[in-house]
Parts: C-alpha cells; sequence; structure tokens
C-alpha cells in the first residue's frame, strides 16, 4: 500500500477485503505492478500501481483435526501459537475444534484494547486461551515458560527458524518431517513421517509404561512386606534355619514374576496420571494382607 501511494478510500477497502478473506481463514497477497519503459533495470520507471489482493489459503496438516481431538479426549491441553492474525487462527481453530478463545500477542504485554482481558494477570489469561495469533519468536517463549512456571509439562511442536526458541525451553519438543535444521536441532523428537498423529501414539504408549513402572511398585511394596515380615517370623518365632540355596531360589523366583510385568496387559489412563506414593503404598500393603489371609 505504502510502495503504490494508494489513497485513503483504497486502502479502507482493501483492509476491508483482507479481514473478510481472515474471517474464512485466508491470507491476503498484495499485487501491484510497474510499467518500466525501456527493458534496462536503470532506466527510470512508472509508479507502482496496486492491482488487487489473491486469497490464499495454507491449510492445517491431513491428520491435524483428528489429532488435537484425541488429545482432548486424554487430557492433554492444545493451544495454537501463530504468526497470522487474530481472526485467521479463530477460525482454524473452529475448523480443528479446538476453540476460538483466541487473543492477540498484545494481550502477553498487557496491551490489549478489550479492558477484561488487560485485567487478566497474563499467567491466568495463557492458562485459559486456546491461543495466540501474531506472535513472535519471543512470545512462543514466553508462553512455554509461563506455563511451565504454572508446573505443567509443556511439549511443543513446530517446524521453522521461529520455533527454535521455543522448541528448546519446552520440557518435550517435536518437530515435523519436513522441519528446518534449526528446529531440529532445538528440539529433542523429530518425526520421521509425515503428520502428528504419531504423538498420540507415544503419549499412550508412555502412559501404559508409567502404568507398569506403577504396577511394579505396587507388587515390589507388597513382596518386599511379605517377604520382610514373613522371613522375620519364621526366624525368631519358629526358630526356621534358612539355608543359602533357599535364599537364592526365592530371589530368583522373585525376580522371575517382576518380568513378567514386562509384558502386562495395561490400559493406558485416559487422563495424565501422576505419582501417587500413598495410593501406591496403601495399595501394596493391602494386596499384602489380601494374600496372606489367602494363604
Amino acid at each position: 500500500m505504502n510502495l503504490c501511494n494508494c489513497k485513503e478510500d483504497v486502502r479502507k477497502k482493501a483492509h476491508s477485503v483482507i479481514d473478510k478473506f481472515a474471517e474464512r481463514g485466508l491470507r491476503s497477497l498484495g499485487v501491484a505492478r510497474q510499467e518500466v519503459p525501456e527493458k534496462n533495470k536503470d532506466s527510470p520507471s512508472a509508479p507502482w500501481q496496486f492491482v488487487g489482493l489473491l486469497p490464499l489459503f495454507d491449510p492445517p496438516r491431513h491428520d491435524s483435526a483428528e489429532t488435537i481431538t484425541r488429545a482432548l479426549n486424554l487430557g492433554v491441553n492444545v493451544k495454537m501459537i501463530t504468526g497470522d492474525q487474530l481472526a485467521i487462527a479463530k477460525e482454524t481453530g473452529r475448523r480443528l475444534g479446538m476453540g476460538t478463545n483466541m487473543y492477540p500477542s498484545s494481550s502477553l504485554l498487557g496491551q490489549s484494547k478489550d479492558a477484561a482481558v488487560a485485567a487478566l494477570p497474563v499467567d491466568e489469561l495463557i492458562e485459559k486461551a486456546d491461543g495466540f495469533a501474531g506472535v513472535f519468536p519471543e512470545h512462543k517463549y514466553e508462553i512455554v515458560k509461563r506455563l511451565q512456571e504454572r508446573k505443567h509439562i509443556c511439549g511443543m511442536t513446530g517446524d521453522g527458524v521461529n520455533d527454535a526458541p521455543a522448541l528448546k525451553r519446552a520440557d518435550i519438543g517435536i518437530v515435523v518431517a519436513d522441519a528446518t535444521d534449526a528446529a531440529r536441532g532445538a528440539s529433542d523428537i523429530v518425526l520421521t513421517e509425515p503428520g502428528l498423529s504419531v504423538i498420540i501414539s507415544a503419549v499412550l504408549t508412555s502412559r501404559a509404561i508409567f502404568q507398569r513402572m506403577k504396577n511394579y511398585t505396587i507388587y515390589v511394596v507388597s513382596i518386599t512386606i511379605r517377604i520382610v515380615f514373613g522371613f522375620m517370623f519364621i526366624a525368631l518365632i519358629w526358630k526356621f534355619d534358612f539355608a543359602p540355596f533357599m535364599v537364592l531360589i526365592i530371589a530368583i523366583l522373585n525376580d522371575g514374576t517382576i518380568m513378567t510385568i514386562s509384558k502386562d496387559r495395561v490400559k493406558p489412563s485416559p487422563l495424565p496420571d501422576s505419582w501417587k506414593l500413598k495410593e501406591i503404598f496403601a495399595t501394596g500393603v493391602s494386596l499384602c494382607c489380601l494374600f496372606e489371609n489367602i494363604e
């Protein structure tokens, strides 16, 4: 617009069209022309003339909508951080089913025109938002940092140089197959195939591993109590003398049962889980008492 020295009415009309395109999730590319009388780059040329606007559509990845839906069902909060303008971000969020509660990057600096938004603490705003639009690399980094300060385990996906700082800061940085070298170097995981659905597989596999670790801990608590108290009573009350090979056999049998836990059929938890040591210890003690009563 500035290059073509467009009049105010032309600027207003162009911005109106840009806003309409954005509401449909389309970017806008301005087109201008210039006449050069002679075929020489040094010859004087005519002023630039504004021709019009071209709508551009940058579609999400083919499996993004399904991946986001499954992530939300698994209790994983997904936020969009994009450099596009706010209207495009809202339309994209609507199409992907992740919500339209989007804010401009200015709200991260407390400069929002909406008084209600400006009054919210930045941490709380980031927590509640579905995403932010018009962001720069420093905004992405700050969003990840603020979420981590609120005790969230934060993962970040990206593919460009501008994503590298946030990828490095995140607990888990994930880049897609066609990512730049800078993004790859800053990430923890590099996807080798197109799409993001493999992230859901990683979440489910991780939760299954966590369940096995939890089962192992419960078993160890239960069996340790049984062995310690059982052998103590046998040795002290009945004065039973244990031969070394008997202790060895018990140790081997115990290790054999532990090995089977690696193949245990576990169901990944539907929501994020954490170590609840009191619950694990209580479960182990309860199982120990139950087995003793059965025996």
